[in-house]
């Protein structure tokens, strides 16, 4: 079964260049750094708009 955070990534067609992990009951959020700055911008602020502060985002 596809976690909520899975389905999130699919929705937002966020899936091919972001990975997501659970721990401790805070999402962490990685962002690869070689896609367009454009769609890092727009993945950043999808996640910060769903997840607010339990939510922890890198940029690799």
């Amino acid at each position: 079964m596809m976690s909520n955070e899975h389905k999130f990534l699919i929705t937002y067609g966020l899936h091919n260049f972001v990975t997501h992990a659970l721990s401790n009951g805070l999402h962490t959020f990685t962002i690869r750094g070689v896609e367009n700055q454009k769609m890092v911008h727009h993945a950043q602020s999808l996640i910060s708009e769903n997840y607010g502060k339990v939510a922890s985002i890198q940029v690799s």
